[in-house]
Protein backbone atom coordinates (compact mmCIF):
# COMPACT_ATOMS: atom_id res chain seq x y z
CA UNK A 1 0.00 0.00 0.00
CA UNK A 2 1.59 3.37 -1.28
CA UNK A 3 2.00 6.08 1.02
CA UNK A 4 -0.02 9.23 0.44
CA UNK A 5 1.11 12.80 2.01
CA UNK A 6 -2.06 15.08 1.63
CA UNK A 7 -0.93 18.57 0.74
CA UNK A 8 -1.85 21.30 3.38
CA UNK A 9 -2.94 24.66 2.17
CA UNK A 10 -1.58 27.15 4.20
CA UNK A 11 -3.41 30.46 4.66
CA UNK A 12 -1.24 33.31 2.71
CA UNK A 13 0.21 36.25 4.31
CA UNK A 14 -3.23 38.26 4.38
CA UNK A 15 -4.91 35.69 6.44
CA UNK A 16 -2.21 35.09 8.66
CA UNK A 17 -2.50 39.21 9.50
CA UNK A 18 -6.49 38.83 10.11
CA UNK A 19 -5.57 35.35 12.15
CA UNK A 20 -3.18 37.73 14.30
CA UNK A 21 -5.36 40.61 14.63
CA UNK A 22 -7.84 38.09 16.50
CA UNK A 23 -6.07 37.00 18.80
CA UNK A 24 -3.33 40.52 19.79
CA UNK A 25 -3.56 41.37 23.33
CA UNK A 26 -2.46 45.37 23.35
CA UNK A 27 0.43 45.34 25.44
CA UNK A 28 0.13 46.48 29.07
CA UNK A 29 2.71 48.25 30.96
CA UNK A 30 4.28 46.34 34.14
CA UNK A 31 4.39 49.15 37.60
CA UNK A 32 6.08 48.25 40.40
CA UNK A 33 3.91 50.07 43.01
CA UNK A 34 4.98 53.32 44.04
CA UNK A 35 6.46 54.55 47.49
CA UNK A 36 5.10 58.11 48.68
CA UNK A 37 8.53 59.93 48.73
CA UNK A 38 8.59 58.80 45.19
CA UNK A 39 5.03 59.94 44.07
CA UNK A 40 5.48 63.22 46.11
CA UNK A 41 9.13 63.70 44.33
CA UNK A 42 7.64 63.41 41.23
CA UNK A 43 4.75 65.32 41.90
CA UNK A 44 6.98 68.18 42.89
CA UNK A 45 8.78 68.45 40.10
CA UNK A 46 6.06 67.44 37.43
CA UNK A 47 3.66 70.54 38.89
CA UNK A 48 6.66 72.95 39.32
CA UNK A 49 5.93 73.69 43.03
CA UNK A 50 9.13 75.63 43.40
CA UNK A 51 8.25 78.33 40.67
CA UNK A 52 5.10 79.76 42.23
CA UNK A 53 4.77 82.29 45.24
CA UNK A 54 1.66 80.63 46.78
CA UNK A 55 -0.15 81.79 50.55
CA UNK A 56 -0.90 77.36 50.47
CA UNK A 57 1.56 74.66 51.95
CA UNK A 58 1.96 73.24 48.41
CA UNK A 59 3.25 69.62 48.80
CA UNK A 60 3.23 66.92 51.05
CA UNK A 61 1.31 68.39 54.27
CA UNK A 62 0.88 65.02 56.22
CA UNK A 63 2.86 62.11 55.74
CA UNK A 64 0.62 58.58 55.27
CA UNK A 65 0.96 55.04 54.47
CA UNK A 66 4.99 54.11 52.49
CA UNK A 67 3.69 52.31 49.68
CA UNK A 68 0.50 53.76 47.64
CA UNK A 69 -1.44 51.74 45.17
CA UNK A 70 -4.84 53.88 45.44
CA UNK A 71 -4.95 57.31 44.93
CA UNK A 72 -7.90 59.54 46.06
CA UNK A 73 -8.02 63.29 44.45
CA UNK A 74 -10.59 65.74 45.72
CA UNK A 75 -10.54 69.62 45.36
CA UNK A 76 -10.51 70.40 49.07
CA UNK A 77 -9.50 69.28 52.10
CA UNK A 78 -12.27 68.30 54.38
CA UNK A 79 -13.78 65.63 57.28
CA UNK A 80 -15.97 64.39 54.23
CA UNK A 81 -12.97 63.95 51.50
CA UNK A 82 -11.01 62.09 54.15
CA UNK A 83 -13.78 59.77 55.49
CA UNK A 84 -14.61 59.00 51.91
CA UNK A 85 -10.98 58.55 50.75
CA UNK A 86 -10.18 56.23 53.84
CA UNK A 87 -13.27 54.29 52.80
CA UNK A 88 -12.50 54.01 49.31
CA UNK A 89 -8.99 52.36 50.78
CA UNK A 90 -6.87 55.09 49.19
CA UNK A 91 -3.30 55.33 50.72
CA UNK A 92 -2.98 58.70 49.35
CA UNK A 93 -5.24 62.07 49.01
CA UNK A 94 -4.38 65.12 46.57
CA UNK A 95 -6.02 68.10 46.99
CA UNK A 96 -6.01 71.70 45.47
CA UNK A 97 -6.99 73.40 48.54
CA UNK A 98 -4.74 71.78 51.61
CA UNK A 99 -5.02 72.58 55.60
CA UNK A 100 -2.13 74.46 55.36
CA UNK A 101 -2.18 77.90 54.17
CA UNK A 102 0.76 79.69 55.85
CA UNK A 103 -0.51 80.63 59.25
CA UNK A 104 -0.10 78.28 62.53
CA UNK A 105 -3.08 76.05 63.11
CA UNK A 106 -3.77 75.07 66.45
CA UNK A 107 -4.92 71.32 66.24
CA UNK A 108 -8.12 71.50 68.17
CA UNK A 109 -11.85 71.15 67.21
CA UNK A 110 -12.35 70.51 63.91
CA UNK A 111 -8.48 70.81 63.17
CA UNK A 112 -7.84 68.03 65.11
CA UNK A 113 -11.02 65.53 63.82
CA UNK A 114 -9.31 66.34 60.46
CA UNK A 115 -5.21 65.64 61.39
CA UNK A 116 -7.19 62.13 63.48
CA UNK A 117 -8.77 61.11 60.24
CA UNK A 118 -5.58 61.42 58.25
CA UNK A 119 -3.28 59.89 60.79
CA UNK A 120 -5.41 57.10 61.67
CA UNK A 121 -6.37 55.63 58.39
CA UNK A 122 -2.12 56.09 57.29
CA UNK A 123 -3.86 58.48 54.70
CA UNK A 124 -1.16 61.36 53.17
CA UNK A 125 -1.99 64.69 52.44
CA UNK A 126 -0.49 66.31 49.04
CA UNK A 127 -2.07 69.73 48.01
CA UNK A 128 -1.37 71.59 44.58
CA UNK A 129 -2.84 75.26 44.63
CA UNK A 130 -1.31 77.81 42.44
CA UNK A 131 0.49 74.80 40.69
CA UNK A 132 -2.64 73.09 39.27
CA UNK A 133 -4.25 76.50 38.47
CA UNK A 134 -1.31 77.38 36.01
CA UNK A 135 -0.08 73.64 34.89
CA UNK A 136 -0.02 74.18 31.01
CA UNK A 137 -1.06 70.22 30.89
CA UNK A 138 -3.10 69.06 33.53
CA UNK A 139 -4.11 72.54 35.32
CA UNK A 140 -7.55 73.50 35.99
CA UNK A 141 -7.30 76.49 33.54
CA UNK A 142 -6.17 74.94 30.54
CA UNK A 143 -8.78 72.21 31.33
CA UNK A 144 -11.95 74.08 31.30
CA UNK A 145 -10.49 75.64 28.15
CA UNK A 146 -9.94 72.72 26.42
CA UNK A 147 -13.42 71.40 27.34
CA UNK A 148 -15.11 74.42 25.96
CA UNK A 149 -13.41 73.62 22.39
CA UNK A 150 -10.84 77.07 22.54
CA UNK A 151 -7.78 77.36 20.44
CA UNK A 152 -4.60 79.12 20.36
CA UNK A 153 -3.62 79.18 24.24
CA UNK A 154 -1.21 80.73 25.95
CA UNK A 155 -0.59 81.76 29.75
CA UNK A 156 -2.58 85.06 30.72
CA UNK A 157 -3.83 86.63 34.16
CA UNK A 158 -0.68 87.51 37.03
CA UNK A 159 -1.42 86.87 40.40
CA UNK A 160 1.74 88.59 42.35
CA UNK A 161 3.52 88.63 39.31
CA UNK A 162 3.46 84.81 38.25
CA UNK A 163 0.69 83.88 35.37
CA UNK A 164 -1.64 81.68 36.14
CA UNK A 165 -4.37 81.99 33.66
CA UNK A 166 -4.91 80.65 30.46
CA UNK A 167 -6.50 82.79 27.11
CA UNK A 168 -7.60 81.88 24.02
CA UNK A 169 -10.13 81.57 20.85
CA UNK A 170 -13.47 80.07 19.90
CA UNK A 171 -13.23 78.65 16.79
CA UNK A 172 -15.46 81.66 14.95
CA UNK A 173 -17.50 84.49 16.99
CA UNK A 174 -20.52 82.96 19.31
CA UNK A 175 -23.30 84.56 20.85
CA UNK A 176 -22.06 84.98 24.50
CA UNK A 177 -25.84 83.17 25.40
CA UNK A 178 -24.39 80.20 22.88
CA UNK A 179 -21.07 80.49 25.13
CA UNK A 180 -22.83 80.51 28.61
CA UNK A 181 -25.12 77.56 27.79
CA UNK A 182 -21.70 75.52 26.75
CA UNK A 183 -20.19 75.95 30.24
CA UNK A 184 -23.48 75.60 32.05
CA UNK A 185 -23.67 71.76 30.18
CA UNK A 186 -20.09 71.80 30.80
CA UNK A 187 -20.23 72.09 34.96
CA UNK A 188 -23.05 70.74 35.25
CA UNK A 189 -21.57 67.05 35.81
CA UNK A 190 -19.97 68.65 39.03
CA UNK A 191 -22.77 70.92 40.28
CA UNK A 192 -22.04 74.07 38.83
CA UNK A 193 -24.54 77.31 38.23
CA UNK A 194 -23.47 79.59 35.65
CA UNK A 195 -24.28 83.15 36.38
CA UNK A 196 -23.52 85.82 33.68
CA UNK A 197 -22.48 89.43 34.54
CA UNK A 198 -21.46 92.43 31.99
CA UNK A 199 -23.08 94.46 29.03
CA UNK A 200 -20.21 93.14 26.37
CA UNK A 201 -20.12 92.46 22.80
CA UNK A 202 -23.47 90.14 21.43
CA UNK A 203 -21.14 88.09 19.40
CA UNK A 204 -17.64 86.65 21.48
CA UNK A 205 -14.62 85.06 20.33
CA UNK A 206 -11.52 85.50 22.56
CA UNK A 207 -11.79 83.72 25.99
CA UNK A 208 -9.98 84.01 29.57
CA UNK A 209 -10.04 81.64 32.19
CA UNK A 210 -8.82 81.88 35.79
CA UNK A 211 -10.86 79.42 37.90
CA UNK A 212 -11.90 79.84 41.37
CA UNK A 213 -11.94 83.35 42.56
CA UNK A 214 -10.81 85.81 40.06
CA UNK A 215 -13.07 88.50 39.09
CA UNK A 216 -10.89 90.94 39.88
CA UNK A 217 -9.13 90.15 36.25
CA UNK A 218 -12.08 91.89 34.86
CA UNK A 219 -9.31 94.73 34.01
CA UNK A 220 -6.68 92.82 32.16
CA UNK A 221 -9.59 91.22 30.53
CA UNK A 222 -10.76 94.87 29.29
CA UNK A 223 -7.19 96.17 28.69
CA UNK A 224 -6.18 92.54 26.96
CA UNK A 225 -8.66 92.77 24.64
CA UNK A 226 -10.65 90.06 25.89
CA UNK A 227 -14.83 89.34 25.67
CA UNK A 228 -15.21 87.06 28.24
CA UNK A 229 -13.52 86.43 31.36
CA UNK A 230 -14.63 82.78 33.37
CA UNK A 231 -13.82 81.89 36.63
CA UNK A 232 -15.82 80.70 39.58
CA UNK A 233 -17.01 82.77 42.29
CA UNK A 234 -18.30 86.46 41.36
CA UNK A 235 -17.84 89.22 43.84
CA UNK A 236 -19.80 92.15 44.89
CA UNK A 237 -16.85 94.60 44.73
CA UNK A 238 -16.15 93.47 40.78
CA UNK A 239 -19.20 92.56 39.21
CA UNK A 240 -19.84 96.28 38.24
CA UNK A 241 -16.61 96.90 36.38
CA UNK A 242 -18.35 94.10 33.78
CA UNK A 243 -20.99 96.57 32.87
CA UNK A 244 -18.52 99.87 33.21
CA UNK A 245 -15.70 97.97 31.33
CA UNK A 246 -18.18 96.23 28.69
CA UNK A 247 -16.53 92.72 29.38
CA UNK A 248 -18.66 89.78 29.91
CA UNK A 249 -18.05 87.73 33.12
CA UNK A 250 -19.22 84.38 34.12
CA UNK A 251 -18.99 82.22 37.20
CA UNK A 252 -19.46 78.74 37.08
CA UNK A 253 -18.90 78.02 40.77
CA UNK A 254 -15.26 78.23 42.92
CA UNK A 255 -15.98 74.42 43.22
CA UNK A 256 -17.21 73.76 39.90
CA UNK A 257 -14.04 75.17 38.11
CA UNK A 258 -11.59 73.59 39.67
CA UNK A 259 -12.81 69.66 39.64
CA UNK A 260 -10.76 69.63 36.43
CA UNK A 261 -7.54 69.75 37.29
CA UNK A 262 -7.41 66.91 39.83
CA UNK A 263 -9.06 64.70 37.67
CA UNK A 264 -7.06 65.58 34.32
CA UNK A 265 -3.81 65.05 37.50
CA UNK A 266 -5.47 61.68 38.49
CA UNK A 267 -5.35 60.05 34.72
CA UNK A 268 -2.21 61.90 34.39
CA UNK A 269 -0.74 59.43 37.46
CA UNK A 270 -2.57 56.44 36.68
CA UNK A 271 -1.02 56.18 33.35
CA UNK A 272 2.57 57.33 34.96
CA UNK A 273 2.78 54.97 37.61
CA UNK A 274 0.06 52.09 37.38
CA UNK A 275 -1.60 53.44 40.49
CA UNK A 276 -5.46 53.52 40.71
CA UNK A 277 -7.15 56.93 41.33
CA UNK A 278 -10.48 58.16 42.26
CA UNK A 279 -12.10 61.61 42.25
CA UNK A 280 -14.62 62.24 45.32
CA UNK A 281 -16.82 64.19 44.56
CA UNK A 282 -17.57 66.35 47.47
CA UNK A 283 -19.26 69.98 46.55
CA UNK A 284 -19.92 73.22 48.04
CA UNK A 285 -21.90 74.63 45.89
CA UNK A 286 -19.79 77.89 46.12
Amino acid sequence: MSSHKEQVAFPDRKEYEYIDSIFWMPQTKDFDMPTLQELCSYLDDYLQLGMYRDISQNGLQVQGAEQVDHIALAVDARQETFRQAAEQGAQMLIVHHGIFWGRVELVTGHVYERMRLLIENKLALYAAHLPLDAHMEVGNNVQLAKALGLQELEPWAEYKKQVIGIRGVLPQETPINTLKERLQQELSSVDGTVQHFGKGKENVRTVGIVTGDAANELMSAAKDGVDVLITGEPSHVFVPFADELQTHLLCGGHYATETYGVKALGAHLEDTFGVKTTFLHVPTFA
